[in-house]
């Protein structure tokens, strides 16, 4: 078994057209996070499948929601491993760490949703326990987001973030994978 695992963050159906936060460009990130998976199969590598999960009352991944299930097109396979999270870092109270170094992975390779919120903050928390990373820049997306008054366009909020996300991990298209 490889020393390397795919994340794969909140593929969830909220994100989708119909979902409450529904993103520009999930759409077009979901066949590349698919090639992902499929590659990351293909190497032996583990794949790693996180959900992000709050209280039945939220009007977002409430548990047990429609919107908070994972998406169906990942096809979960045996030997996949899931996490479920309630916070922006797929490390957080979750075990992941400590299943991955029990696994003897070392590097990661980063995906999902969104790219400035759960895929930088699991990116740069992997990078602080020192994993080496790469997040594909393709294979993600972010929502537009709103600072004092602004409105910061989705594609901006995406594009900072990689740049910043750069010092942390390699940042690359799926085509590189």
């Amino acid at each position: 078994m490889s020393q390397r695992a795919l994340i794969v963050i909140d593929v969830q159906n909220e994100y989708f057209p119909g979902g409450v936060w529904a993103l520009p460009d999930a759409e077009k990130a979901l066949p590349n996070i698919l090639r992902l998976i499929g590659r990351a199969r293909e190497a032996g590598d583990r794949v790693v499948f996180i959900q992000h999960v709050a209280p039945e009352s939220s009007p977002v991944f409430a548990e047990g929601s429609p919107g908070g299930q994972l998406r169906p097109e990942l096809s979960i396979a045996e030997g996949d491993k899931t996490f479920q999270k309630g916070h922006p870092s797929a490390f957080q109270d979750t075990g992941l760490h400590d299943w991955l170094q029990g696994a003897g992975v070392e590097s990661l390779d980063v995906c999902g949703f969104m790219t400035q919120m759960c895929c930088d903050t699991t990116t740069r928390a992997a990078y602080e326990k020192g994993y080496k990373v790469r997040l594909f820049s393709d294979a993600c997306a972010a929502r537009e987001v709103t600072f004092n008054d602004a409105v910061i366009p989705h594609d901006v909020v995406h594009n900072t973030h990689l740049g910043t996300i750069a010092r942390f991990a390699a940042v690359l298209p799926t085509g590189e994978a």
